[in-house]
């Protein structure tokens, strides 16, 4: 049994606890500290657990590459962090040198939400490059301009993201019903469940050199204010639901 099984098992125990026959609840009392002892955890803990909405996975994003798109991997990681996931790079050796993926490690219950999240996105930054490519605009005729309008793009959306999830802690997400305190629990609740599934599944993990990408003049005016008049306030469909994805 792993963590999270423990924590599903303690808490569908933690309901009998309130059972009217005194047998079935002392039992279901000692059950609990038995396991709360044995994996670690704290009733608090595991109480409300949903496996479905809290345990973690890893899913890859995006196909394997040779060369990294320096836009796509931007948006992979403000969108990951947004939902309190964790981004991993992985590498082997081929022929030509390395074959690379991406994957996310993330609750279950946000993984529909950053998969969404990150193709709408994604299509939206290169439907706005393309677009402003063709438009022969002053620079649009340098072999560099679409690389930068992307990473412009890419930058001015995180940079965005981040003061977005900075203000819902202190005001809360007014769409969904959450006061800045449901917040922040549970982006701390489920930062240490990404971080516990980290360490219990591969320990330590070297984290990735920050390199710094070369960004020219042409594209980045234009990149930076199609970034900034992008929605981000995206609600979309899936298959079963209406997702309300960001924003207040």
């Amino acid at each position: 049994m792993n963590t999270n099984e423990a924590r599903a098992k303690i808490a569908k125990i933690l309901r009998l606890e309130t059972s009217s026959n005194s047998g079935e609840a002392a039992n279901a009392a000692s059950k609990v500290e038995e396991l709360c002892k044995k994996y670690g955890l704290t009733k608090e803990d595991s109480r409300d657990y949903d496996p479905q909405v809290d345990e973690i996975v890893e899913f890859p994003s995006g196909k394997s590459y040779v060369q990294t798109d320096v836009a796509v991997s931007y948006l992979q990681t403000c969108v990951s962090t947004y939902f309190n996931a964790e981004i991993l790079h992985y590498r082997k050796r081929s022929r030509g040198g390395y074959i690379k993926w991406t994957t996310i490690v993330a609750s279950k219950g946000n993984q529909i939400q950053i998969e969404l999240y990150l193709e709408y996105l994604i299509e939206t930054m290169n439907k706005l490059a393309d677009k402003a490519k063709k438009s022969g605009a002053w620079g649009t005729k340098s072999r560099s301009y679409k690389s930068n309008f992307r990473k412009a793009f890419a930058l001015k959306v995180a940079e965005r993201l981040q003061s977005m999830k900075k203000l819902e802690k202190r005001v809360g997400k007014s769409l969904m019903n959450q006061p800045a305190l449901v917040v922040v629990n549970k982006e701390s609740k489920e930062r240490k469940a990404v971080l516990d599934f980290l360490n219990n599944k591969y320990g330590n993990l070297k984290s990735k050199k920050k390199v710094k990408h070369s960004l020219g003049y042409e594209g980045l005016k234009d990149g930076l204010e199609a970034g900034e008049s992008v929605g981000l306030n995206k609600q979309t469909k899936s298959s079963k639901n209406d997702l309300i994805l960001t924003g207040n």
